[in-house]
């Protein structure tokens, strides 16, 4: 053998069931179809496990960021401020100013209505429930002082997404615990 000149390859590339002049074997196919589906197998419920996560800890955060920024606004304009559970729907949450006008502020449709100082509201991800153990609302006096209406404080708030939880305890001074709960 000489070198500088190509020498060919003596072994055909053509014997059955290595390669064809038409594409890929049956062979081949199958293998690459079964390594997708394994490969597709394995990711799947972690993907699954994933976005249930995700939405979990979105609206735990969600709901800590509410009843944070209700203590924020409290305390900065000296009012009290209301965080309603199912407000104005399940699954919703919304942070509300106190007027000191009963008629006002336990109105039927409050959560309907917008007064200057008020929050948006908050929609929990698709599949997220919140349990606010029996509690309707929180109230945060202008102080920063927390208390529960319908429950006692610490309020513990169960956000689950399928059996996986999340849980975050309020204390009477506004600090905010996450705790999970497989």
């Amino acid at each position: 053998m000489s070198y500088g000149i190509t020498s060919r390859w003596t072994a055909s590339c053509f014997l059955p069931g290595v390669r064809s002049d038409r594409g890929y074997t049956l062979v081949e196919v199958l293998i690459v179809v079964g390594l997708i589906g394994i490969v597709t197998a394995i990711s799947v419920p972690v993907f699954i496990e994933s976005n249930a996560r995700t939405g979990l800890w979105t609206g735990s955060e969600q709901i800590g960021a509410t009843i944070r920024q209700a203590r924020l606004r409290a305390i900065s304009s000296n009012t009290t401020h209301r965080v309603v559970f199912a407000c104005p729907a399940a699954g919703q949450l919304r942070s509300l100013v106190m007027t000191g006008d009963p008629a006002v502020d336990n109105a039927a449709d409050r959560c309907g209505q917008t007064l200057d100082g008020d929050s948006g509201t908050t929609s929990m991800p698709a599949g997220v429930a919140i349990d606010p153990a029996g509690a309707t609302s929180l109230e945060v006096t202008g102080r920063g002082v927390f208390t529960a209406n319908g429950a006692a404080i610490p309020l513990t708030i169960s956000v689950t997404y399928g059996t996986t939880a999340r849980t975050l305890t309020v204390s009477a001074t506004g600090q905010i615990t996450f705790s999970n709960v497989e």
